[in-house]
């Protein structure tokens, strides 16, 4: 199997693709814990970072919503 087929086999199977480490601490600043340290989990990780994005895209579609009307 190709190197590509590998990775994506990697990816179904719930690993973490190789990337650049998801530092909680300042995706949450004003948390006072130390998230990378209570979460260490790659996986869950990525999940917390991509629930943090979706909530900026939520919020920038709300603005724009009530801007329109």
């Amino acid at each position: 199997m190709d190197e590509e087929g590998n990775r994506d086999s990697r990816i179904l199977e719930g690993e973490v693709p190789d990337e650049m480490p998801i530092d909680l601490n300042m995706l949450f600043s004003e948390e006072k814990r130390d998230l990378n340290r209570l979460f260490p989990d790659p996986r869950f990780r990525r999940f917390l970072r991509d629930m943090r994005r979706n909530q900026r895209d939520l919020e920038r579609l709300l603005k724009r919503l009530e801007s329109e009307e």
